[in-house]
């Protein structure tokens, strides 16, 4: 079997230049997000014959791998994971997977593997460009948003510092309170976990951010970190629900100070959620990241 081990905030410097490498936009492949969510995802991660392996749990039992990054022979890389699933008795099946990783999986070990899209993970990016402009008819209601907002509140754009972040996590802590009643407990809990990871290791995780300070309070903020050279992903954004424009606010706001290098920002799936879904189509995506997962034929 390989020798898989919990992922720490000191594994970084292994990890990373793994994900450096790549060209794949999912967010999947962000060591803030692996790090931050390890409580829910049981995740470890392994090297061996200059490849990452992560493996993890889907719906807190079901183990499975993502596809593996490196340089050499993919295919015994993804015999080496098969023949760990095989030793510790459990199926094998990758997860995260999009079109382009199949491709590779295929000319690798063809026909030897099945793939499966699964709606609610596919991601969703978007031109920079338009997200900071939201220039044109379609977006029309964007600006309207962020013209009320501006007209109606005392503002100012932060970007997040130490300073700051225990404002930002006295925002959560009433972002949870009001959703309380809308989400699962269990899920609530996990993504407050997943918060005060992030905001404790902020500067080791290389996390850029930023904030609005509404009528002199903390009111919405937004954080993420480049998944390719040419996308950048968004992890995470709060507003209270009574600022009036303000999600549109600081989701043009992050984009013109943080993304504008980026061709695309990826703000991740919608998880299945209606509300979330008609949200993130609400910004006319360019490329709807298909995912999936992928298991042996026979």
């Amino acid at each position: 079997m390989l020798c898989f081990s919990p992922v720490t905030i000191e594994d970084k410097p292994v990890i990373q230049p793994f994900f450096d490498n790549h060209s794949f936009r999912n967010c999947d492949f962000s060591f803030s997000n692996i790090f931050s969510w390890k409580h829910f995802y049981h995740t470890t991660f392994a090297t061996e014959g200059g490849f990452l392996f992560i493996r993890f749990q889907v719906n807190g039992h079901l183990p499975g791998y993502l596809f593996p990054l490196g340089k050499g022979d993919l295919a015994d890389a993804l015999n080496r994971i098969r023949q760990d699933a095989r030793k510790r008795g459990d199926d094998f099946r990758l997860y995260a997977i999009t079109p382009e990783m199949f491709a590779r999986i295929e000319e690798a070990m063809p026909g030897q593997f099945s793939y499966e899209k699964k709606r609610e993970g596919y991601e969703y990016l978007y031109d920079s460009d338009k997200l900071i402009s939201l220039s044109g008819k379609k977006y029309q209601s964007k600006r309207n948003h962020i013209n009320k907002f501006t007209r109606t509140y005392e503002w100012e754009y932060l970007p997040i510092t130490r300073a700051i972040i225990p404002d930002c996590l006295r925002l959560y802590r009433q972002w949870n309170a009001e959703n309380s009643g809308r989400k699962s407990e269990l899920s609530l809990t996990e993504e407050r976990i997943a918060t005060e990871t992030a905001f404790a290791h902020y500067e080791q995780l290389g996390l850029a951010g930023g904030a609005l300070r509404i009528d002199g309070d903390i009111r919405a903020y937004s954080y993420g970190q480049p998944l390719t050279a040419d996308t950048f992903g968004i992890h995470a954004e709060k507003c209270l629900y009574d600022i009036d424009g303000g999600f549109a606010m600081i989701n043009q706001q992050f984009a013109a100070h943080h993304c504008s290098a980026y061709r695309y920002i990826n703000r991740e799936e919608d998880l299945g959620l209606e509300s979330l879904r008609q949200a993130k189509l609400s910004y006319h995506p360019s490329i709807l990241l298909e995912k999936g997962w992928v298991q042996p034929k026979h």
